[in-house]
C-alpha cells in the first residue's frame, strides 16, 4: 500500500531527483545527445535503487521493480554525489539511494560510476513531538526523524502531483517518506519529508 502512495512520483522521476539532490523540482527533461558529445550508456547499463548491503569490495542494490543486483568494486570505480561532486566508497551506507553505471563481464557486474544520493526511509508515524517525528518502519523498527528549519516538506496530492507542505501537517497514523542522513546515535536527520494526507 505504501509503495503505491509514492509510485506516481517515483515513476515520474521526481522522487529520485529529490533523494539524490534534495531539490523539490522535477529533473530537467532529457535532451537529444549532441554528436560531438560521448554517447550515454544504454539504460540497461544503469541500475538505481537502495543499498541493502556493502563491504570493501562490493555493494548490493535493491530496486522495487527490478529486484536486487550486486556490483563489484574495481580500481576504476568512481563515486560522486550531488551535482557530480567527488565522493568516496566509505560514504556509501545501507539505505543510501544510488544510481550505478556498470558493465557486465564474465557473468559479473562491475561498477563503473556510482551516484550517491541521500539515505531514505519510509514508515508509519507513531508520534510527533517538537522537532522529532518517530516512525515505525516496515520491518518494525522505530526511528526518530529530526527536522529543522531547513527541512523541506511536500504533500502528495495525486499520482505525479505534489505541493509544498509543513511539519504541522504531520500526525500519528499517516505514512511518510524521508530523505536525509543518520547521525552518530542512529537518529535520522531529515532534509526532506514527503507524505500523503488521507
Amino acid at each position: 500500500m505504501f509503495g503505491k502512495v509514492f509510485a506516481g512520483i517515483a515513476a515520474a522521476g521526481v522522487l529520485a531527483g529529490v533523494l539524490a539532490t534534495g531539490a523539490m523540482a522535477a529533473p530537467a527533461p532529457a535532451t537529444a545527445a549532441s554528436p560531438a558529445k560521448a554517447q550515454r550508456p544504454a539504460a540497461k547499463d544503469v541500475f538505481g535503487g537502495t543499498v541493502t548491503a556493502i563491504n570493501e569490495t562490493q555493494l548490493t542494490v535493491k530496486n522495487a521493480k527490478a529486484g536486487s543486483k550486486t556490483f563489484l568494486r574495481t580500481d576504476a570505480t568512481v563515486v560522486v554525489k550531488g551535482r557530480n561532486e567527488k565522493a568516496t566508497w566509505s560514504e556509501i551506507e545501507v539505505n543510501s539511494h544510488v544510481a550505478v553505471r556498470y558493465e557486465s563481464r564474465d557473468g559479473k557486474l562491475y561498477a563503473k560510476r556510482i551516484h550517491l544520493g541521500r539515505a531514505h526511509l519510509a514508515g508509519k508515524v507513531e508520534s510527533v513531538s517538537g522537532n522529532v517525528i518517530t516512525i515505525r518502519t516496515r520491518d518494525g523498527k522505530d526511528v526518530r526523524l529530526t527536522v529543522n528549519s531547513s527541512t523541506k516538506y511536500f504533500e502528495i496530492i495525486a499520482k505525479g502531483k505534489r505541493q509544498a507542505g509543513s511539519l504541522k501537517d504531520i500526525h500519528a497514523g499517516m505514512r511518510l517518506l524521508a530523505a536525509g542522513s543518520y547521525d552518530a546515535s542512529h537518529n535520522f536527520d531529515a532534509a526532506l519529508v514527503a507524505y500523503r494526507n488521507k
